[in-house]
């Protein structure tokens, strides 16, 4: 009996790749424009299974998320990647980028973080805006191995982090949804301190039928 022992190609996902596609890899993004390989909305489901996915690169995508998302986005990610497979992102070094404020000034910085980038004039993203979310090393750190991701090298690239994770070990749905997202605003405000991520991701469908509902 023959016996097929060809190792498998290993399944990579580029999410959010805009125009940059690349080769051996499944280029994925929202915008039918990019030509991706696949188009879809990053805010739902990945249409694999469970540790299915050997490598995920994820550059300047997931700072367009805000504060809650963030946790539904990243939990699709770390769901669909297999122990042991390798996670790159990158995001702005929020830190570094706060000293832009005193050199360019209110307008300029303001516009930076939060004005449209519209990354190729014959293809208009639209209304992600910049960024929704600011990370530092350590907020980086520590948000991503709430997924059971461990950082194994972080590294500053001009105003930019760039962090390549590999995942130790897998974290469920029932575990996530038990993970408290603190609210500074909160604390300080009216409403609680924190909140269990699974509240917050069944506010954030009800949302998103909503708006769906409206769309109609």
């Amino acid at each position: 009996m023959n016996v097929d022992i060809q190792p498998k190609t290993p399944t990579k996902l580029h999410l959010g790749c805009g125009t940059n596609k690349l080769k051996d890899w499944i280029n994925i993004d929202s915008v039918k424009g990019c030509s991706p390989d696949l188009v879809h909305d990053i805010t739902q489901p990945l249409p694999y299974d469970d540790l299915t996915i050997d490598e995920i690169l994820a550059e300047d995508l997931l700072e367009h998320f805000d504060k809650y998302m963030r946790f539904v986005v990243f939990g699709e990610w770390a769901r669909v990647l297999k122990p042991g497979g390798k996670i790159t992102v990158q995001v702005p070094n929020f830190k570094k980028i706060l000293l832009r404020y005193f050199k360019f000034g209110y307008n300029n910085f303001v516009d930076f973080i939060f004005g449209e980038n519209i990354l190729r004039s014959e293809i208009y993203i639209g209304h992600f805006g910049n960024h929704k979310w600011g990370y530092s090393e350590e907020s980086l750190r520590d948000f991503v191995q709430q997924f059971g991701i461990e950082p194994v090298s972080i590294e500053k690239n001009g105003l930019n982090l760039r962090m390549t994770g590999e995942k130790k070990r897998h974290v469920s749905a029932v575990q996530l949804n038990k993970i408290q997202i603190y609210s500074h605003a909160n604390a300080t405000g009216i409403g609680k301190a924190s909140l269990p991520f699974g509240t917050v991701r069944e506010k954030i469908q009800i949302y998103q039928e909503n708006l769906n509902g409206s769309r109609k």
